[in-house]
């Protein structure tokens, strides 16, 4: 049951993130890279993690994920945009 919850709770952010980049709004997309960082802090200070490569490379690379899912919305608002404004064209040319 677990492991459901967990699997479901990825989902849960891949989507939220992709979806704000869908939508373009930047505010929206910075809420879970914020957390994330809170979320490191607290753990460097309160849990002492150790400033190890291992532990300075895995928040690096969860903030990169979440960077890169934003930036994926991002990409395939624009793809879409574009293939449209194509279809618009096609269109308007076949038209005249």
């Amino acid at each position: 049951m677990d492991t459901i919850i967990r699997l479901v709770l990825i989902a849960a952010i891949i989507a939220f993130q992709t979806f704000s980049g869908r939508i373009g709004n930047k505010y929206l997309g910075s809420i879970l890279p914020i957390i994330f960082i809170g979320f490191i802090i607290y753990s460097f200070v309160i849990v002492q993690l150790s400033f190890s490569f291992k532990d300075l490379f895995m928040s690096f690379l969860g903030l990169t994920v979440l960077a890169s899912m934003y930036a994926g919305g991002v990409e395939a608002k624009k793809k879409k945009l574009k293939k449209e404004l194509d279809k618009m064209k096609a269109k308007d040319i076949s038209a005249r």
